[in-house]
């Protein structure tokens, strides 16, 4: 969940209305395959 709001792409607030878990580990994969591929 850090990692998803560190990125800005999302809110604390968001996570808990808006998005479902489902989501918020999607968000995390795309962080995760943005971060190793800049390295």
């Amino acid at each position: 969940m850090a990692t998803v709001i560190g990125e800005r792409m999302a809110t604390l607030r968001e996570l808990m209305t808006v998005y479902d878990s489902e989501d918020m580990l999607l968000m995390w994969e795309a962080a995760m395959v943005t971060a190793y591929n800049k390295s």
